[in-house]
Parts: structure tokens; C-alpha cells; sequence
């Protein structure tokens, strides 16, 4: 595992969650985050710190719960962590932290420099299929879409992820449902550096041989069971085995961050929400030293 998580100890309450979650944002705030936005005007006024919000949410992210009960039990049964506002200007503070958010993200350590990582994909649905037509949250960000995995059709959007060899995610991309998971990859190859990648039947096409010719990239993706050429058993092994880490991430991404549930109205609140967990997810890597987030959550 990255040498940056060897170190870390299991927090023991959720009180202690906080204060390594707040310590690792403050650090990450003061170094990364430009002084326009530190010191813009009537900061000093606030009753929460950016660094305060930030942690405060990624708590209720830990805790699982949804964004307003989770603050509402932050609230009741932890008084004394912040000095709390009042829960619907906590939202609007949130999103409007989402630059902020991202930026911490980015910065955050993570094995984002090794040679090799992992590709997939993954379904948000805004509406159910059968009343798509007549649905208008986030409308024109949706489509139609197939989830091969599911074997199902589907209106919403997709996530794309790239993760290290340990499935911790590193960057993602949102886009329409109905866009080729091949597409959606050269777009993201350029959101951080890639030598080799390994992905699913869906990275199988013309892609591979444009990746590595203008990009460096060498993509090994399982090949289909008509294929001519079959890889070896061995190296078809070896991609499996890598390739279980991510879909374990996105299991613990659904399960426990609820990731799959869209319950924003804008654009940006959806983003907000994305960066969040994923951030979230992060942190607690980097706080427990493994990419089992149920380890690291059980204060037992």
C-alpha cells in the first residue's frame, strides 16, 4: 500500500474521526487553497470555518446517513464538536464549497503517480426508465443508457473512475449515460497520469491503438469470449484479480456512500455530492491505511 498510509491508526469514536478528518483539511486548506477565497469578504463573521464545513460533512458521509438527518444528528448528539448553523444554510454552504472541495481532493495523497491503474464505469439513474419521458430533474445532463453489468436500460448519467492498483479512486468523470465508456477514457486520460491501465470488455476498440500511440498509454482489457485471439489464461487471471478491487470500491461506494442515489436538483449539486464521497473515501484511506472502509468505521 502507498508508504504515505503505512503510519496511520484507527480512530477509535467518532469524536476522534472528526479531529483526524479536520487536521488533514485544515492542512490541505492552508496549503492549496488560494488567499481570494481564504479571505473573502465577511469570512470572519462566520459562525463555521471552511475547513469546519468540509469535515463536518465528510462526517455524515462516514456515519452513512443522508445530508440533513446526519447533520441533525451531528447536532444532537455531538454539541460541542462545532459551532453549529442552522441546517439549510449548512447545505448551501457546501455546494458553495465545491471548488474548494475538489481542490482538496486533487491534493490529497494518494498513489496517483504509479505506472498502473484500474478503468470502470458505473450508472446514475435520475429517473426510473418508465417515467424518464415525462421527468425534468437534470434533464439535459441525462440520457439513455445500457448498464451491462445490470443488463439493464437506464436514464441518467455514468461515472467513469480510474484507481490505483488498490482500488482507491484517483480521478472520475461525469458524463451522459449514452457515452462509449471508450470515449469517456481519452477524455480522462488527461485528467491524470497514466502509463498502463487495465479495464473491462468495453475498453476493447480502436482506442487502444490512439492511447498508446498519442498518449503512451498501453490499456489491457479482457477480451470477449468470441474473440480470435484470446489472452492467456494467466494474464486473464492476473487483469481479474485487479479488476475486483475496483468493482469491491464501487460496492463500498454504493453500499455505504449511497453514491447511486441522485437526490440533487442541480448540476452542481450533484458534483458537490460526487467530490464529497469520493473525497471521503480518500480520507479514509489515507486515515486507516486500507481500501476496507467497514475497518476503518468499526469503532467496536
Amino acid at each position: 500500500m502507498n508508504d504515505l498510509l503505512n503510519n496511520s491508526t484507527k480512530p477509535k469514536n467518532i469524536e476522534e474521526l472528526y479531529y483526524k478528518i479536520l487536521e488533514i483539511i485544515s492542512d490541505l486548506y492552508e496549503k492549496y487553497i488560494p488567499q481570494s477565497v481564504k479571505n473573502r469578504k465577511n469570512k470572519e463573521k462566520a459562525k463555521m470555518t471552511d475547513a469546519e464545513i468540509i469535515s463536518i460533512q465528510l462526517l455524515i458521509e462516514c456515519i452513512g446517513k443522508t445530508q440533513n438527518s446526519g447533520y441533525s444528528y451531528l447536532r444532537a448528539n455531538y454539541p460541542n464538536l462545532v459551532n453549529y448553523v442552522e441546517r439549510s444554510r449548512f447545505n448551501r454552504l457546501v455546494t458553495a464549497l465545491f471548488t474548494v472541495i475538489k481542490e482538496i481532493r486533487k491534493n490529497l495523497p494518494k498513489n496517483e503517480n504509479s505506472e498502473c491503474k484500474i478503468v470502470d464505469s458505473f450508472p446514475l439513474t435520475i429517473n426510473k426508465f418508465g417515467r424518464a419521458f415525462f421527468g425534468k430533474k437534470l434533464r439535459e445532463y441525462s440520457s439513455y443508457g445500457y448498464c451491462a453489468s445490470k443488463k439493464e436500460k437506464y436514464y441518467g448519467m455514468k461515472v467513469h473512475v480510474v484507481t490505483d492498483l488498490y482500488g482507491n479512486p484517483i480521478e472520475y468523470l461525469l458524463t451522459k449515460a449514452n457515452i462509449d465508456d471508450r470515449d469517456a477514457l481519452y477524455e480522462l486520460s488527461d485528467m491524470t497520469t497514466i502509463q498502463i491501465l487495465i479495464g473491462d470488455k468495453g475498453y476493447i476498440g480502436i482506442v487502444n491503438e490512439v492511447l498508446k500511440k498519442e498518449k503512451g498509454i498501453r490499456l489491457y482489457a479482457l477480451k470477449r469470449g468470441n474473440s480470435k485471439n484470446p489472452l492467456p489464461k494467466q494474464f486473464r487471471n492476473m487483469i481479474s484479480k485487479f479488476r475486483r478491487r475496483i468493482e469491491s470500491t464501487f460496492n463500498q461506494l454504493i453500499e455505504h456512500f449511497d453514491i447511486e442515489r441522485v437526490r440533487a436538483n442541480s448540476i452542481i449539486s450533484l458534483l458537490t455530492s460526487l467530490e464529497i464521497k469520493f473525497l471521503c473515501f480518500n480520507i479514509l484511506t489515507y486515515i486507516g491505511g486500507t481500501t476496507k472502509i467497514s475497518k476503518i468505521l468499526n469503532f467496536n
